[in-house]
């Protein structure tokens, strides 16, 4: 009975012993099939789906080679689909471009635990000249210059991903590129890359960050683009944009007022932000002198004097404001926001003749007011042919056309939905 308890007791020790044993063994085998010159594609395949549990196993998780072997699976993966891919064979460029990211977090935790504490005889730590404790490293120098052969592949996934939707790869690949881009192993091997290009990517991943609604991250990444150097107008446009988002008004007029000293003259938004703000906090006297200058830079710019209209018609009425929207049409007849303007005065001037006049016979004061509505439907008509969307403008015109009895051009846009 006693010989049966020691048998019970030595199968229980071992058993659990075995599969420490097999998850090494599995570590073993896929560290030599993948070092064979014939490994194909299929071949890294199995090994990558092979040692993932040895990956979470008590016997071999904690162990650096786990991972380095793991790692040169995920990397040889990888340069297999990237061979295939320069043969003009269709690849799966989701899982190459996961496979090159999972070889990185792989390499990154077998270096963690890639330490190898020199002792003394006593077991106490051995200490360097600077009393720091001696170690030894067995795979970190191959991880680490894996990793960097593989520095602009990186950025390439991180493009290629975005271009499939996988938002979170393209976001970590441009993380990873800029983190090792930047480090001081790079500059040791003097692989460093010019400011303009890490700028750049780091704009790529800041519209990774916008696709995964991560706004304050998309503008901490379009800032320090901008501050690398790469500050395209797609920089700022798309910061802006992030910015009114979130509803971050102030910071999206700073940066408006610094893509305005670069691209003002290439787009009238800026201006435009920039002249809300100031009415919202009724700074008028900043909103004229803001446009007074634009105004001085780039006289021929339409948008600028329709502006300058309506900050003189918040003080002191349109009839003031009339002449800078007739310079707008003057300047650029195709201005739908200018036609409907100057329109929008000439109505506004019958509106007030009508209701001031009501003593007078309809019939007369119809007769009376009809060029004013003829002059507001002239640049009505054109800004509604130029911009149908706008519900302003057929508005405008419907009540025009009832007033004088054109019952066929009130159908005409009754009829419009």
């Amino acid at each position: 009975m006693r010989r049966l308890s020691y048998i019970i007791i030595f199968s229980l020790a071992f058993f659990p012993a075995i599969g420490l044993w097999g998850q090494q063994r599995t570590v073993d085998e896929v560290k030599k099939s993948i070092g064979e010159l014939s490994v194909d594609l299929k071949a890294f395949e199995k090994a990558v789906e092979k040692i993932k549990p040895a990956l979470t196993n008590d016997a071999t998780r904690d162990k650096a080679e786990t991972w380095w072997v793991a790692m040169r699976a995920q990397y040889g993966l990888y340069s297999k689909y990237l061979v295939n891919k320069e043969l003009g064979n269709k690849v799966d460029v989701k899982a190459m471009g996961h496979a090159l990211l999972d070889g990185y977090d792989c390499g990154v935790q077998a270096m963690k635990l890639d330490t190898l504490w020199s002792k003394n005889k006593d077991g106490s730590l051995k200490l360097d000249k600077k009393g720091a404790p001696r170690y030894k490293t067995k795979f970190s120098r191959d991880i680490r210059n894996k990793i960097y052969d593989n520095l602009v592949d990186y950025s390439v996934a991180g493009a290629e991903l975005y271009g499939v939707k996988d938002y979170p790869g393209a976001y970590k690949a441009w993380e990873i590129y800029n983190t090792l881009a930047t480090s001081s192993y790079a500059r040791q091997r003097h692989k460093i890359e010019p400011d303009t290009v890490l700028g750049m990517t780091r704009f790529f991943q800041g519209l990774a960050a916008v696709q995964l609604k991560k706004g304050q991250d998309a503008h901490r990444l379009f800032s320090i683009a901008r501050n690398l150097g790469y500050d395209k107008k797609r920089v700022y446009d798309n910061d802006i944009a992030v910015l009114m988002g979130m509803g971050d008004t102030t910071s999206a007029v700073q940066v408006t007022r610094e893509a305005f000293r670069k691209y003002g003259k290439q787009d009238i938004q800026y201006m435009r932000i920039l002249i809300n703000d100031c009415i919202a906090k009724q700074n008028f006297g900043e909103a004229t002198r803001l446009l007074d200058f634009a105004i001085l830079t780039d006289s021929t710019n339409d948008a600028y004097f329709d502006l300058k209209g309506n900050i003189i018609e918040l003080q002191t009425g349109y009839l003031d404001a009339r002449p800078f929207y007739a310079r707008a049409v003057e300047l650029n007849d195709s201005s739908a926001q200018a036609q409907f303007d100057l329109g929008r005065c000439y109505y506004l001037e019958a509106l007030y003749y009508m209701r001031n006049n009501t003593q007078k016979r309809a019939a007369k004061l119809l007769k009376e007011v009809t060029p004013t509505f003829n002059k507001a439907l002239a640049h009505l008509q054109k800004s509604y042919a130029l911009d149908p969307r706008n519900p302003d403008t057929r508005n405008i015109l419907r009540d025009i056309y009832y007033k004088l009895g054109d019952a066929e051009n009130l159908e005409k846009i009754e009829s419009v939905k």
